[in-house]
């Protein structure tokens, strides 16, 4: 088909609004072309967390999240929500996999092993969903040993939070006379995402063969981490109680969020696993909290939603060339995400994958792969190639995430000279330029009440610029993210599926 103008969606991912402080890298950097763009071209607020992107109220969005949203142009309930109503109706302690998984220990006289991230942060996983697990084996009178592996977080809650949530959680395990903490360690090595395989073996070691530091009691390992200097974070793999997995256990995964539970769980799944070396355990139970992957072979504790038209299968429907790139760090959320959490490449979509640098901390190199995804993408961009392109910055992000205002500073510069390049080129040729983000984060560092370092997302609304129509400056409606798919549409000159039920922004204004 013919389309009315080619769009170029950028994603400045943890990029929020707020005012300005002592903690708002996001003001602070001053990033004079974001701003000149805001100011001399139509602009708006969207909503990027709680129930506008189909999370429990005053939860904070994420960039799991925010990529559906901007991919499928309607709320969807996050894996956090139907959880949590699941084990509200009861439906979740009558999930045939959790039964299954009970079965199976019981039949081989095998124990239990539950791994996830403890905390509230309702990003990767929730305290709660442990607790819920717990009670359904103590339900069930299960005999033999339910041993917890604990990833600490400090991320997407305050960095020294840990005992909080193990307290509660061993409380429960008090009540219900069933249960151990097994293993602790930071969430560094247990959801590693970036290929990083020898911070992955170290958590499978731990799980697996007791391999760590070994502590009377998780309080006595998280101070020796807090002597040392160590967030929650990156506590290192501590043994509290000596235990293996053996053939006949079952292993339950916790987590909600797929991209940080994948390695792990590919080192018990995958026959042919060689990025690091172990032995495949034989006959264990694994089930994972939802569908990490598309044909993984994992049992499965809540079905997840199905998305029927994302706008990346809208757009290749139509005949149409689409484009994907971003660093390692964000290619799952243009790509898995974006299309709904479904394992497929359209036809006509091409995906370019930048390598994250290999730094410990990303203050260490704020500037990421940035240069690195902005001159492959001009070269596309000249090449006249796509209709379509989709590219995400994981500067803002995920210097964000390392509490470093100075860096998170030079990240939102580094970002904010890109942008520009990639408009300018990319207008030049007729196109429009949608800048936006995925969820806050850069924009708060500090937390103002406490003035502690804040390292989590936040519950701000993001951006949106609309570089490259003849809309005039400052007529945009507020919105959240389910509204940009549509908004895309409309600039392509492609009708609305029904399925969507965001709104395209620029309405009945004549963008052309």
């Amino acid at each position: 088909m013919i389309i009315k103008q080619k769009v170029l969606l950028v994603v400045l991912d943890g990029l929020g609004v707020a005012p300005k402080s002592k903690g708002n890298a996001v003001v602070l950097a001053n990033p004079t072309n974001l701003s000149s763009l805001w100011n001399t071209n139509p602009h708006t607020y969207l909503l990027a967390s709680g129930q506008a992107v189909g999370l429990p109220k005053n939860v904070k969005g994420n960039s799991e999240v925010g990529h559906q949203n901007l991919g499928s142009g309607q709320i969807v309930n996050q894996n956090l929500l139907r959880i949590n109503k699941s084990i509200q109706s009861g439906a979740f302690f009558h999930s045939t996999s959790l039964f299954n998984g009970l079965t199976h220990a019981l039949r081989h006289n095998g124990n239990i092993h539950i791994i996830g991230l403890l905390s509230d942060g309702s990003v990767h996983s929730h305290i709660n969903h442990f607790i819920a697990t717990l009670k359904y084996f103590s339900q069930y009178n299960f005999k033999n040993k339910v041993f917890f592996h604990i990833f600490t977080d400090g991320r997407d809650t305050p960095t020294d939070k840990a005992k909080v949530f193990l307290d509660k959680l061993q409380l429960h395990i008090n009540e219900k006379g069933l249960g151990e903490i097994a293993t602790i360690c930071g969430r560094r090595f247990g959801m590693d995402r970036n290929r990083t395989w020898d911070r992955t073996k170290l958590a499978y070691d731990l799980i697996v063969n007791g391999v760590g530091e070994n502590f009377n009691n998780y309080t006595e390992a998280i101070n020796s981490s807090y002597a040392q200097g160590t967030s929650d974070e990156f506590i290192q793999p501590s043994v509290i109680v000596k235990t293996k997995v053996k053939p006949g256990d079952a292993i339950f995964h916790m987590n909600f969020r797929a991209d940080r539970a994948l390695q792990l769980s590919q080192a018990f799944l995958d026959a042919n696993f060689k990025d690091f070396q172990r032995d495949l355990i034989p006959n264990i139970y694994f089930a994972a909290m939802v569908e990490y992957r598309k044909g993984f072979p994992a049992n499965i504790l809540v079905p997840k939603q199905y998305i029927s038209l994302p706008i990346g299968r809208i757009i290749s429907s139509n005949g149409l060339k689409q484009l994907r790139i971003s660093e390692s760090e964000k290619f799952p959320h243009v790509t898995y995400f974006f299309n709904g959490g479904v394992s497929v490449r359209y036809d006509d979509e091409d995906r370019i994958e930048i390598p994250s640098p290999s730094v410990s901390l990303y203050d260490e190199k704020p500037e990421m792969s940035a240069d690195k995804v902005t001159d492959i993408l001009l070269n596309r961009i000249n090449a006249d190639l796509y209709d379509f392109i989709l590219v995400n910055f994981a500067n803002p992000d995920m210097v964000a995430h390392t509490g470093n205002l100075d860096a998170s500073i030079k990240a939102i510069q580094v970002v904010d000279k890109y942008v520009m390049d990639l408009v300018r080129t990319f207008t030049s040729r007729g196109g429009c330029v949608i800048v936006t983000a995925d969820h806050g984060n850069a924009e708060e560092l500090i937390n103002l009440d406490t003035g502690k370092v804040d390292t989590e997302h936040s519950l701000n609304p993001v951006p949106l610029i609309l570089v490259g129509t003849k809309i005039s400056p400052h007529v945009l409606p507020y919105g959240s993210l389910r509204d940009v798919a549509p908004t895309i549409l409309q600039l392509m000159g492609i009708a609305q599926p029904i399925e969507m039920t965001g709104k395209s922004l620029i309405g009945n204004y004549n963008a052309f």
